[in-house]
């Protein structure tokens, strides 16, 4: 047995630890960008579109990367334990606390979510954003700042006339392009459409998709249903589609012409639709999908193993794997179903995929990664030659991919499109292979904090939604420099699930089930100098 499968892997334990604990920054930083309060539930009043760009420079490469690492852990698993021991161990660390999160997390996250929701707005909070206007009229300066979305979207029509009486931009855009009136009509907001018609909102305004408002009246029910559930609104689909006939009626009264407007039915393509909505957009694991997604690999990696043994096919060499070589297959393979995917103006990198089943493209690019993982832990690369010159490979990434990519989004014609799939896939695998280097340079020795951090981030990830939503919700309307808050919520969001993880979960049940048996004094001790005198079970004990 060669020594990659008995050695302990500090490094990749570190570094899965690492994206984990992103996942916090991600989410903190979801309050923080401009218009995204209609989906988030958190609109914060110091707001910056550099959030937005540093979401999607770690959104980028931050998941694919985490898969390439749990293949990597799943082969090694395999190769030390066999396949039943494979699927008893990812069973017991994957699927049972996906369904465990699953009863509670996401309940207390729903119930979070709903109460910041119902909250107004403090009367005395300024709304500040990068984008402001320095030339705009006073009398817009004076406006009551609200998140005009959210008030459509929950029929706050006091909010929204207070906003309008006192200068408000009725066209105002969200960050997905949308206008109020766009909102309205998508929802049927009659009662909100009428008041906005009355205040001059245009009808010609395109969201980022090209939709005028009268476009979305005719949105079929099934896209609708999926939106709502998106946002967590309620929609009724008689209300909805009465909402809008109204609507048509106060446009024809404006203007004069006829309004075509979508009507309920249960024909075959609806019922098609809804189910369509039903099992692939209907949000069901919400931020547990990756541990779906891994259910999907794992059982898939064990049909290939079983098929490959069958046929005896030859492994793949490791010039395909380690040189750069590897760029030339990885690249134009990833590319293909991310070509399927950030499809919308201002959408960067993988789709995430949090229904019943996985979408298509989003579950093949995925299983790239993770099945390049796979392959590369046969390629048995103790000196991680794929991260070698990792400074160049970041600095590029990070300098020259990223930016390139980001300056490509929302092409419309084909060849743009494959442009930019390819740029963003590029940033995606230099920059990982740049991470896994970085991270084999000052990580690959154990250190007790690492370890410790390491075995917390799956238990910190699962946790943090709904504490997030609460802090970003109490520092909302604080007059402060959005980067300190920010930096609040992070903080407060890590630390206060690190005494949690310590209190009730490192050495209990559930703690075993997260990180597997712990071995008191052990894990505190200093390595030995023969790597076969370490726990054993610490040599594949990696959660996802």
């Amino acid at each position: 047995m060669s020594s990659s499968v008995s050695t302990r892997r500090h490094d990749l334990d570190a570094l899965r630890g690492f994206a984990m604990l992103l996942g916090i920054v991600l989410h903190a930083a979801m309050s923080f960008i401009p218009g995204m309060g209609v989906i988030w539930g958190v609109q914060d009043s110091q707001s910056s579109g550099l959030y937005a760009m540093l979401l999607a420079s770690i959104h980028g490469w931050r998941m694919p990367l985490f898969f390439l690492v749990s293949g990597f852990f799943t082969a090694m698993l395999w190769k030390k334990r066999g396949l039943r021991a494979l699927l008893v161990h990812r069973f017991k660390r994957i699927f049972l606390p996906m369904v465990l999160a699953m009863l509670t997390i996401i309940p207390v996250m729903w119930v979070a979510s709903s109460y910041v929701r119902s909250q107004p707005a403090s009367e005395s909070a300024e709304l500040v954003t990068d984008n402001a206007d320095v030339e705009e009229p006073a009398e817009q300066r004076g406006a009551v700042d609200i998140d005009v979305s959210a008030a459509v979207v929950m029929g706050d029509l006091d909010s929204l006339s207070a906003y309008l009486q006192n200068g408000g931009n009725v066209d105002a855009k969200n960050a997905q392009g949308a206008a109020p009136l766009h909102v309205a009509c998508l929802f049927g907001r009659a009662e909100v459409a009428e008041i906005l018609l009355d205040a001059g909102a245009s009808l010609e305004l395109k969201n980022n998709e090209g939709a005028t408002p009268e476009q979305l009246l005719s949105l079929d029910w099934a896209t609708t249903a999926y939106i709502a559930k998106l946002v967590q609104t309620p929609v009724d689909q008689e209300d909805l589609f009465a909402g809008r006939k109204r609507i048509a009626q106060a446009i024809e009264d404006q203007t004069g012409r006829s309004v075509s407007i979508a009507v309920a039915s249960v024909g075959r393509e609806d019922v098609l639709g809804g189910l369509t909505a039903l099992f692939f957009y209907v949000p069901v694991f919400h931020h547990l999908w990756f541990l779906w997604f891994l259910c999907w690999y794992v059982c898939g990696f064990v049909l290939i193993v079983k098929l490959l043994q069958t046929l005896r096919v030859p492994a793949v060499s490791n010039r395909w794997l380690t040189s750069w070589l590897r760029y030339v297959w990885l690249i134009p393979l990833a590319a293909v179903p991310q070509y399927f995917m950030a499809s919308s103006q201002y959408a960067y990198g993988p789709d995430t995929s949090v229904g019943l089943l996985p979408l298509p493209a989003v579950l093949a690019y995925y299983a790239i990664f993770f099945g390049y993982g796979a392959i590369y832990f046969g390629a048995n690369d103790q000196a991680v030659a794929v991260g070698k010159g990792y400074w160049w490979k970041l600095a590029a990434a990070i300098l020259i991919l990223f930016p390139f990519g980001l300056s490509l989004q929302g092409p419309e014609q084909t060849s743009g499109r494959i442009l930019f799939a390819v740029m963003q896939v590029s940033y995606t695998w230099v920059m990982s292979f740049g991470m896994l280097g970085l991270f084999n340079r000052f990580f690959r020795s154990p250190r007790f904090w690492v370890r410790y951090l390491s075995d917390s981030s799956y238990w910190l990830y699962l946790a943090h939604i709904p504490l997030v939503i609460l802090l970003q919700f109490f520092v909302r309307d604080w007059s402060l420099p959005s980067l300190l808050k920010f930096g609040f919520v992070c903080s407060a969001t890590t630390g206060l699930l690190l005494v949690s993880y310590q209190i009730g979960v490192r050495n209990t049940w559930l703690g075993a089930l997260l990180n597997g048996r712990r071995y008191p004094g052990r894990e505190e001790s200093k390595p030995t100098a023969e790597p076969t005198k370490q726990v054993p079970t610490p040599a594949i004990q990696e959660s996802t």
